[in-house]
């Protein structure tokens, strides 16, 4: 007999229960089993009497013939501390008293995800993570810097409304006429979006099919039916800040991250660049190969990182002689991470940058993908990176040359304007010139009104759709 058929056998009401004469099942409080008579409370205690006698003798007997579940008790417990289950057993022991015991059913094609979902949680890597098929795609869709959607970046603003913050150029959210500062207050017929991601969940979707969008514009709801189509996601925002100084905004390394970089640097080189803000502020990482080739692209011929697994085994990138033959700043703060930290990283040791703003996030290993024959896939750590001098950055970040943080207030309404960025003025200072605050809020209010492109100034949460 087993120790759970044990336990279900030995059964007791508690003295309480003897003394009411009624008993409430849990299970369903509506059934009441009545025991109220003083003449059935004492057949009762005779009958428990005699019981007992029956059930002494009985365990007398069978303690002799050494059949009782107690032994039995006692013998599994010495037998199980020298008995080793492999996880494979452990697993198929689990899932045999799942079915045998469990109430509810278990979605046998769940399985598998939940029990993949665990292990990857449960490792120590706090990077670590089990996707689902459509989970997977969605995550290299987006680290391709390609989707298919409308073209929009939304925010949630202090109302708990979804904001339209930047419409981008050529977007079928664009050609539709939707604009900034738009509510959107319903998605396909669904009006209730609780997060985000709940709305760019319904708003994307495949290549030229259509989604219904309707939108709140003053006191009016205005209705909108798009198609959508691949829209490549805008990493980069650049602009001359004066005749000679360039500020490009890298908000994260994407596969398209790289191209838009160059780009951005080509035309503020035409427009005659003599010095650049880099702006690398709330940037969390992303692609190893987009950063590593953005850095060549910067710095002079010699080492970018250096790459270490698990068995010690060293790769390094490395740059060509082409350079960027300028001053630099660099921008950084506490969310300042990863792909991100490498870049400042690799500059700051070649003397090629000065930094502004406040400690990194620290983050120097690099996670890799796996897809599984089944189309789940796979992130977990793989390895350490090294800046070009050595250094290994985990749980530590770099330090800037110039600390500068923001009071409190400037977060208060989630956006810091460009007369509230000490840093970003700082990062002047250091080049030599003052920041022209507001020739600069003019002009990309006018840039905005006139093209959808968003003011890059910091906003708590967005999602691109």
């Amino acid at each position: 007999m087993s120790n759970r058929e044990l336990d279900h056998l030995y059964l007791e009401y508690p003295d309480e229960l003897e003394e009411t004469g009624r008993m409430v099942s849990d299970a369903d409080p509506g059934i009441n089993y009545d025991r109220n008579t003083k003449d059935r409370r004492s057949r009762d205690r005779k009958i428990r009497s005699i019981a007992a006698l029956l059930i002494g003798v009985l365990a007398g007997i069978l303690i002799c013939a050494g059949i009782l579940g107690i032994s039995s008790i006692s013998n599994s417990k010495a037998e199980a501390a020298d008995l080793h289950l492999d996880y494979e057993e452990k697993i198929d022991l689990i899932l045999s008293y799942l079915d045998a015991y469990y109430l509810n059913d278990l979605n046998e094609e769940e399985i598998g995800d939940l029990l993949a979902r665990g292990l990857l949680q449960n490792i120590g890597d706090k990077y670590a993570e089990y996707y689902t098929e459509e989970e997977f795609d969605k995550m290299l869709e987006e680290m391709n810097g390609e989707y298919a959607g409308i073209g929009i970046q939304i925010v949630m603003n202090d109302e708990n409304q979804v904001e339209v913050y930047k419409v981008f150029d050529g977007s079928p959210a664009k050609e539709a006429g939707i604009r900034i500062k738009d509510l959107i207050v319903e998605a396909d017929g669904v009006r209730d979006f609780e997060t985000l991601d709940d709305l760019v969940s319904i708003v994307r979707g495949p290549e030229g099919t259509d989604v219904d969008v309707v939108v709140l514009r003053g006191e009016e709801e205005i209705p909108f039916t798009i198609t959508r189509r691949y829209i490549t996601t805008e990493s980069i925002y650049s602009e001359m800040l004066t005749d000679t100084v360039g500020y490009i905004q890298i908000s994260e390394f994407n596969l398209t991250t790289v191209q838009q970089f160059t780009d951005a640097l080509d035309s503020l080189e035409e427009q005659g660049m003599e010095a650049v803000i880099m702006d690398l502020r709330d940037n969390p990482g992303g692609d190893y190969d987009s950063v590593v080739a953005m850095c060549d692209r910067v710095l002079p011929e010699g080492v970018i990182v250096s790459v270490e697994d698990k068995q010690g085994g060293i790769m390094t990138e490395n740059s060509d002689a082409r350079c960027l033959e300028i001053p630099i700043v660099l921008l950084v703060n506490e969310n300042t991470a990863s792909a991100a930290e490498l870049f400042t990283m690799a500059l700051h040791d070649y003397g090629m940058a000065q930094i502004v703003g406040t400690q990194t996030y620290g983050k120097g290993i690099v996670q890799s993908l796996f897809r599984l024959i089944d189309g789940s896939g796979l992130k977990f750590t793989t390895e350490k990176y090294y800046g070009p001098k050595g250094d290994w950055i985990q749980d530590e970040g770099i330090a800037p040359d110039v600390v500068v943080e923001f009071p409190e207030e400037v977060y208060e309404d989630g956006v810091i304007s460009l007369e509230e960025d000490i840093q970003l003025q700082k990062a002047a200072e250091l080049l030599g010139f003052d920041l022209p605050v507001e020739e600069l809020t003019e002009r990309r209010a006018q840039e905005q009104e006139e093209t959808g492109e968003a003011i890059p100034e910091t906003q708590e949460e967005e999602q691109e759709e």
